[in-house]
């Protein structure tokens, strides 16, 4: 089956995209050596040229001839919010809801994978939290990574998305799942009071690592979680500077310093908190190579990486993910998932521009 042509159903789109940047550090957790930027921007841009009811009558067109992967490329032809647009004229056309349709069309992996593409960022983050504490047991990682990667907006509303499909505060929630330092370092994300700017308080850089240093010292008379929870709100250039602080005065890297003071799933968010404070992109590149190395694949944790950082930075995963293991992205899937569902992976790593 030949790929689907977008190019005849919307045109071509605009292609003076610019993405942001950020500065990539070269010299470990401290951020103080050598830099290199590199654009951060996503792979799935807002298509110009959109047509929902074109877009929802080819859709519907390749899911009756049984074309699994078009109706993929249909979907990633646009943004998120231009893909939540199909709904109304696949239903007013078809009396069919998008969704279901799918669905039934499709199974295993291809279908987690197309489900969260139809939801919302905030449905599917909260989605993805509920199963991250729903049965026995709990996921810690997937906590970390969904609370310490999200934005104050983005965490608000995945707060209140959380509420409305549970009936049950996320704060109760996480609460009556976690204990201890976690519980608590997660409490302090969970107030979305992080600073998203990009300026260093300079005057404060030497004054947050000596406090951070000096909980350590348990009769100093510091709260160490008191002190650490500065990690969780503070933006990355002024944590990178305590960190380099703190290296000068230990000669201790801050990672090499959490893995001695902390222990269990409080040492792991710190650390987490540490790589994204250094670089998104780089601490997202790293979960695609846990959920890849070994034995099988975590799908799950592949396609909700893949999907949810689409519109954001998912170009400077790619670039990262290349830089630390000597293969590209798009090889990986390759060599990782097989058929439409490896077909369907590359698509939104390849992105629309066209």
């Amino acid at each position: 089956m030949p790929p689907v042509n977008l190019t005849q159903i919307f045109g071509h789109p605009s292609s003076n995209h610019k993405g942001s940047r950020y500065a990539q550090s070269r010299g470990g957790h401290s951020g103080m050596t050598q830099t290199e930027e590199i654009p951060v921007h996503g792979t799935i841009h807002f298509n110009p040229s959109f047509d929902e009811v074109a877009v929802a009558e080819a859709i519907e067109r390749s899911l009756r001839n049984k074309e699994k992967l078009r109706a993929v490329q249909l979907l990633v032809s646009g943004n998120n919010a231009q893909r939540q647009m199909i709904r109304t004229p696949y239903k007013t056309r078809f009396g069919k809801d998008l969704e279901d349709d799918m669905k039934k069309a499709l199974s295993g992996d291809l279908e987690e994978f197309v489900v969260a593409l139809l939801q919302t960022q905030s449905k599917y983050d909260a989605v993805e939290l509920h199963r991250a504490m729903k049965g026995l047991g709990t996921n810690e990682k997937n906590l970390i990574e969904l609370l310490a990667t999200r934005t104050n907006e983005e965490l608000e509303a995945a707060k209140n998305t959380f509420y409305m499909n549970y009936k049950k505060t996320l704060e109760d929630a996480i609460g009556g799942d976690t204990s201890g330092d976690f519980k608590k370092l997660l409490t302090v994300m969970l107030q979305c009071k992080r600073d998203e700017t990009s300026n260093v308080e300079f005057y404060r850089v030497s004054q947050d690592a000596e406090n951070l240093l000096k909980s350590l010292d348990k009769n100093s008379g510091v709260d160490k979680i008191e002190a650490w929870r500065l990690l969780a709100m503070a933006n990355g250039p002024h944590l990178q500077r305590v960190f380099a602080d703190m290296q000068n005065v230990t000669g201790k890297p801050v990672d090499k310093i959490i893995e001695k003071e902390f222990s269990g799933d409080a040492r792991s968010l710190l650390n987490a908190l540490v790589t994204i404070a250094q670089s998104k992109p780089k601490y997202f590149a790293n979960q695609i190579h846990l959920a890849t190395k070994g034995m099988g694949t975590n799908d799950k944790d592949l396609i909700r990486i893949l999907v949810s950082r689409s519109e954001t930075d998912l170009a400077a995963i790619a670039e990262e993910y290349r830089r630390a293991n000597g293969k590209t992205l798009q090889q990986l899937i390759t060599d990782e998932c097989k058929g439409e569902y490896r077909d369907a992976l590359l698509a939104i790593v390849k992105g629309n521009r066209m």
